[in-house]
């Protein structure tokens, strides 16, 4: 049976009220309580100056407050306080993204473990950074069967080892609520375009869920990976990292997007402004967020020293993005492309 051994993320957006008269506010669920809670606040990314506003509890568990002139702003960093103790997420603090409900599309977890991979971590991280829900993988497919996806606000892929998984292991993890398939030529040591992929595609094609594949030099190179896509051309395949490697790669991997209808990029340990200029390349529409969470554990978005190409972490990166992309794009990188392709819209495992 699954089992979810850590609880969801403790701040969200509630709405007060229905219909068009109906208020957008910060809401509280996590371990403190009483009538003093408070929420300090900072927008985009902590500037200054740090605000606090009360929280008003408005049902069981519930607390929610009212915050001035958010509408004008990319995202809210905060921690809550009853005067005595704090719930700042482990130290990570809380982000809440305005305009958007953010999915990153490319988490791992290992089970319900405590360590770097376990749920705790990841959840933590996810919530440190405003992602509400995700697609995940494992190397092994059984690991997740211990997690209950829904409840963790995940999405699995199955991994897929040629010459050891079987057609109807997938099919049956594609039936049981798995969105896609999880290609990894360098751990598992098979170039990209290896024929014997192809029955596996040929399910994906069936399906009509996304492929994604990690890139990177030698089997993972995006060389390979366009000869697969060119086979199955109404199969979506997701260049992970976009490239794991040298800028001549990434340049590489955004030429063959813009030439193969069904490639896209993903852009785990890319920099911000390597982000927005490959949408600049290829299109709003070819590019997903993700982030390899949370291989650096809880502070996986955080973390000091800078774990983004050792210059600046997601969450930093991400303010000045999303400020130059605007909402609309914005929402795009961060989750709407990946709903699309993924076929998660209205099932977003969000708050």
């Amino acid at each position: 049976m699954k089992q979810s051994a850590v609880r969801r993320p403790t701040i969200g957006w509630h709405y007060v009220g229905r219909g068009s008269s109906a208020r957008r506010v910060l809401a509280y669920r996590g371990t403190l309580s009483g009538t003093a809670l408070r929420v300090h606040y900072g927008f985009d990314g902590w500037e200054e100056p740090i605000r606090e506003a009360r929280l008003e509890s408005i049902g069981p568990a519930l607390a929610v407050a009212e915050l001035p002139n958010v509408d004008d702003r990319v995202a809210i960093d905060c921690a809550i306080t009853d005067g005595e103790n704090w719930d700042n997420n482990h130290g990570t603090n809380y982000r809440l993204w305005i305009g958007f409900d953010a999915l990153d599309a490319h988490l791992h977890v290992s089970g319900n473990g405590s360590g770097a991979l376990g749920l705790g971590s990841l959840h933590t991280a996810m919530a440190s950074a405003g992602m509400v829900c995700g697609v995940s993988s494992w190397v092994d497919n059984r690991a997740l069967d211990r997690v209950d996806c829904a409840a963790a606000g995940l999405f699995p892929l199955v991994w897929i080892r040629p010459g050891e998984t079987s057609r109807i292991e997938v099919e049956e993890r594609l039936a049981s609520g798995a969105v896609g398939l999880k290609l990894h030529p360098t751990v598992d040591d098979f170039p990209a375009d290896d024929h014997a992929l192809d029955p596996f595609l040929e399910i994906a094609a069936e399906a009509g869920c996304p492929v994604a594949c990690h890139s990177a030099p030698g089997d993972a190179d995006p060389d390979h990976i366009r000869r697969l896509a060119e086979r199955f051309p109404d199969v979506p395949v997701i260049l992970y990292h976009t490239y794991l490697g040298p800028a001549e790669g990434r340049r590489r991997a955004a030429r063959h997007v813009c030439e193969q209808p069904n490639l896209y990029l993903e852009t785990s340990w890319c920099q911000w402004r390597t982000v927005e200029r490959l949408i600049a390349e290829v299109g709003a529409d070819r590019v997903l967020f993700g982030s390899d969470a949370s291989i650096d554990g809880m502070a996986h978005y955080t973390r000091q020293p800078p774990n983004v190409e050792g210059q600046e972490t997601y969450n930093d990166g991400l303010i000045p993005l999303i400020r130059k992309l605007g909402v609309k794009v914005g929402g795009k990188l961060m989750g709407d492309n990946a709903r699309r392709l993924f076929g998660l819209n209205g099932n977003s495992h969000g708050e």
